[in-house]
């Protein structure tokens, strides 16, 4: 008997790790590395001008190979959590001004449902900058209004 529940006990652990995440419990977003830091994006309301928050930039580091990455991460249980929306996320290292080869600058846009990114950019002794934009509306074809927009510079330097 003891060996019986031993083994469903074990059964049960093995089938709760071998489920598939939900795109949004994905906690590094396709990221390696530790989060060093997160920012709100804010977005301006067009009819009343308030500032609310539907997404995040989430920034990691990996000491190990010295690269950044980054992800724009809808908030859960919000309004669009699900729903493509464009979204924007730029990438830069200082270095980018002098050398545009592809290790110092990354992007990612488009009508995302969950999350804009992973963006990945050479990080070690160098600083870098984080551009945001999202749009509070459902995609068409229509030009975006990004309401939403975050410009970091030089936020990560190491």
């Amino acid at each position: 008997m003891f060996k019986r529940v031993m083994l469903c006990v074990a059964a049960a652990a093995l089938a709760a790790t071998a489920a598939p995440a939900s795109p949004a419990s994905a906690a590094s977003y396709g990221c390696d590395g530790t989060l060093v830091r997160s920012w709100a994006v804010p977005m301006t309301d067009r009819l009343d001008g308030k500032t609310y928050y539907r997404s995040d930039v989430k920034l990691y580091y990996d000491a190990g190979t010295g690269w950044n990455c980054a992800a724009l991460v809808k908030r859960s249980g919000l309004p669009r959590y699900g729903d493509k929306t464009p979204m924007v996320l730029e990438m830069y290292n200082s270095r980018w001004a002098e050398d545009n080869y592809k290790n110092n600058y990354d992007e990612d846009q488009g009508a995302f449902k969950y999350y804009a990114g992973p963006v990945k950019v050479y990080g070690k002794g160098l600083c870098v900058s984080v551009r945001a934009l999202h749009a509070d509306e459902v995609a068409n074809s229509t030009p975006p209004d990004y309401n939403g927009h975050l410009n970091l510079s030089g936020v990560a330097c190491g």
